[in-house]
């Protein structure tokens, strides 16, 4: 509880049990949290928590895509896990280390540390609290959560929970950051493009417009399409900012990486690129739950729930859930679904006869890796210069498609 001290009245939150154990909230307004306290204390209500300030209006939902307050980015879901293992596992309680985390100076990740703190000290399981308050969605690390609420052990499953979502973390910086320069450069060819169809070629369009029958086709078709554009750039535009906007609003949801990779999913080249790298990531999610001592199926099913909606890996990775259910084994499970090469899966077999599977699917991921490493970077070095060929021919084309007919129409002229 805050031990501040004002002169001045402030306006105070409350969250109390009375002696039957309901769970009361309200406002009070007092010279300090202690005055607050002995109130609650002499009106039978037990303290929970006190707080200065009107906290609900961060949980008014009517601002929920515009205002990110009660919105963490995945990097600060994983800061958020990352500072409380590094706490836990200087054996200070999970309480003590909430507390410490809400009087950083770090904003959102402060305000829902506190209101974590809050539900858990109402006796909600932490696993529950971050996941109502936090908003981790994350099924391996509130599988991994749950599983040391049971065991004791939270401190090495906070840092294993750390570890798996700041290796999606990189693995999409990877991806963003090497599709930064060609997805800026497609925006400025489109630009570029459009400035040609709108102030350039109009004008010369006097120039040719009683001689059209004589400009050779592609001409005409670039005329044409100078044409609408020049008559339907507000409309193009507005639909432009509204697309925009609905990404920016995705984005601030946490959607818009799915949508974006659904998209890219779809080219056959980056399709599998991207299906590689989450092959990998759901054998280093599984190789982190077995190594925690969850069960086979049981780590399947969480592996399903935390691969992608998008794409065939989560089917596959379902059929293995039930093929090793009804009593197949994980390396023949695996091998139907034709997830990942056969060399690979020979690690996972040899992981099934020696009886440490957690460390040899651990190993097949790290051979992934290397190899979805070497596929993202043979991708990049292929994609950049397609799309500046792509670009220059885009433009390149206009470009003559508007001097062939000028040059025609003066040649039929002389």
């Amino acid at each position: 509880m805050p031990a501040e001290s004002s002169s001045a009245v402030q306006n105070y939150t409350f969250v109390a049990r009375d002696t039957a154990g309901a769970r009361r909230t309200g406002k009070v307004s007092a010279r300090s949290s202690q005055a607050v306290a002995e109130r609650l204390r002499a009106e039978g209500l037990y303290p929970i928590d006190i707080s200065l300030g009107d906290p609900a209006n961060s949980n008014k939902p009517l601002l929920g895509l515009l205002s990110s307050s009660r919105l963490l980015t995945g990097r600060q879901q994983a800061d958020l896990i990352a500072r409380l293992a590094k706490l836990t596992e200087r054996r200070v309680p999970i309480d003590r280390a909430l507390q410490v985390v809400a009087d950083g100076q770090d904003g959102k990740v402060a305000e829902v540390a506190a209101r974590v703190r809050r539900t858990l000290r109402e006796g909600t399981p932490f696993s529950k609290a971050l996941e109502t308050q936090a908003e981790i969605t994350d099924q391996a690390t509130l599988s991994l959560v749950r599983g040391a609420e049971v065991s004791g052990d939270l401190a090495q499953a906070l840092v294993t929970a750390a570890e798996l979502m700041n290796q999606r973390l990189m693995l999409r910086r990877r991806i963003a950051t090497g599709l930064t320069y060609p997805v800026l450069l497609l925006v400025v060819a489109i630009i570029s493009l459009g400035l040609i169809l709108v102030a350039i070629i109009p004008q010369f369009r006097p120039l040719i417009e009683d001689r059209m029958d004589l400009v050779p086709p592609l001409g005409r078709a670039i005329f044409g399409i100078s044409s609408v554009v020049e008559t339907l750039w507000p409309v193009i535009l507005g639909c432009a900012l509204i697309f925009g906007l609905a990404l920016w609003l995705m984005i601030r949801a946490g959607k818009g990486v799915q949508v974006f990779t659904g998209l890219l999913r779809r080219l056959p080249l980056v399709g599998q690129v991207f299906n590689r790298n989450q092959v990998m990531m759901a054998l280093e999610t599984l190789s982190a739950l077995l190594s925690r001592g969850v069960i086979l199926s049981q780590a399947l099913r969480v592996t399903v729930e935390t691969a992608p909606e998008t794409g065939s890996i989560k089917a596959a990775l379902r059929d293995t859930q039930t093929r090793v259910e009804t009593g197949e084994r994980l390396t023949d499970a695996l091998r139907e679904t034709k997830l990942i090469p056969a060399s690979t899966l020979e690690v996972v077999r040899i992981g099934e006869e020696s009886g440490d599977l957690a460390l040899m699917v651990g190993k097949a991921a790290e051979d992934l890796r290397e190899t979805a490493d070497r596929d993202l970077e043979r991708f990049l070095a292929l994609f950049q210069p397609a799309l500046i060929i792509l670009v220059g021919l885009m433009i390149g084309v206009s470009l003559y498609a508007l001097f062939s007919a000028i040059v025609s129409v003066n040649a039929i002229s002389l």
